[in-house]
């Protein structure tokens, strides 16, 4: 039983981020030629219904590399800092783990690979035995950017690995979010402290989106610190910053938009105890970002999102021409005339 418990947790905390690149199908951008920092941020749980395993906190994931001009990697190394793992199975019974890893990367710039040793170390189990700490070789890593640019790339690290662990028949939420800057020679910084605060960002959107409830004013807090940040990185090079991949005039699909997109989805499914000034705010952000709009990079999914809007808003709208709510009023045909929602504008100019 022993053995087997080591080596089922060992297998599966390398399956939760680690995956073969053989498997691998690239879909997104490349990091272009340059000497590039990243950081990602690490969290969700992997389930089958017998075994779950749940990344407690945030794990961090640092790395460094070269692209050379033909577009190979070289001179890659990562490392993931010591993060605990709670895994649960059933007729065992819990497990709480550290898990740390380190490696070389190589591939190209479209799709980063490379192996990794991992130590775990067991903090408690249900086996009368120590706890103990061991080392695992073996897990591979292959990633890539879904968006670039000669500035910053963006993405997720776990993408492929989520891909894997559902054909095997797993439930996950694994993600690990990434963003990283071109500096000029190994040990400079792209931008000052843009890591540190990468992770604050992640960390407090995770929080936010776990929320039954999140404060309107929560949510546009942390969007003008979101936009700062990708501003300040934008700043941080002497290199244009338009994206290869895209459309001109479109956003990047970066993790803040996906995430701020779902929570905005979220808050709209149950509109209750928000005013409409509240949806209103709300709106003007999925604007800002690029969630709604023409600068949106998915147009279905925006489609979506705004006709939940207009369906939202139209309800809020006939509460306060009831309520003679004049403030409200006034900040809904705002936000829909921004948004370019002509009929809901003239509704609520007409209230007033």
């Amino acid at each position: 039983m022993r053995r087997l418990l080591i080596l089922l947790l060992a297998g599966l905390v390398t399956s939760l981020l680690f995956v073969a690149p053989a498997n691998a199908v690239k879909t997104g951008s490349e990091f272009p030629p340059g000497i590039w920092r990243g950081k990602a941020v690490w969290t969700g749980t992997i389930t089958n219904g017998t075994v779950t395993v749940s990344v407690a906190g945030a794990g961090i994931i640092d790395f460094e590399m070269t692209v050379a001009p033909d577009g190979t990697v070289t001179d890659g190394d990562y490392i993931l800092h010591s993060t605990n793992i709670n895994e649960n199975i059933a007729g065992v019974g819990p497990v709480t783990a550290s898990v740390a890893a380190m490696g070389n990367m190589t591939g190209t710039g479209a799709m980063v690979t490379g192996n990794g040793n991992f130590n775990i170390k067991i903090i408690s189990w249900p086996l009368p035995v120590a706890p103990m700490e061991f080392g695992e070789s073996g897990g591979s890593l292959g990633f890539y950017p879904a968006t670039a640019s000669c500035t910053f790339v963006q993405g997720d690290m776990a993408e492929l690995a989520r891909d894997i662990q559902q054909a095997a028949g797993f439930s996950t939420s694994i993600k690990a979010p990434f963003t990283a800057t071109r500096i000029s020679a190994p040990g400079e910084k792209g931008s000052q402290s843009w890591d540190e605060n990468y992770v604050e960002l992640v960390t407090a959107m995770e929080t936010l989106a776990s929320q039954p409830k999140p404060a309107i004013q929560d949510v546009k807090d942390l969007a003008n610190k979101v936009d700062l940040f990708n501003v300040n990185l934008v700043k941080s090079s002497t290199c244009s910053d338009t994206p290869k991949n895209l459309q001109k005039g479109k956003q990047p699909y970066n993790y803040f938009l996906e995430k701020f997109s779902q929570l905005m989805t979220k808050i709209l499914s149950d509109p209750s105890g928000y005013s409409g000034a509240d949806i209103s705010d709300l709106l003007m952000i999925a604007v800002h970002i690029g969630a709604v709009g023409s600068a949106a990079p998915d147009d279905a999914a925006a489609q979506q999102l705004e006709a939940s809007f207009k369906q939202v808003l139209g309800q809020k709208l006939q509460a306060d021409i009831a309520a003679n709510d004049e403030t409200d009023i006034i900040l809904i045909y705002i936000a829909a005339a921004q948004a370019g929602f002509t009929e809901l504008a003239a509704q609520a100019k007409a209230a007033l």
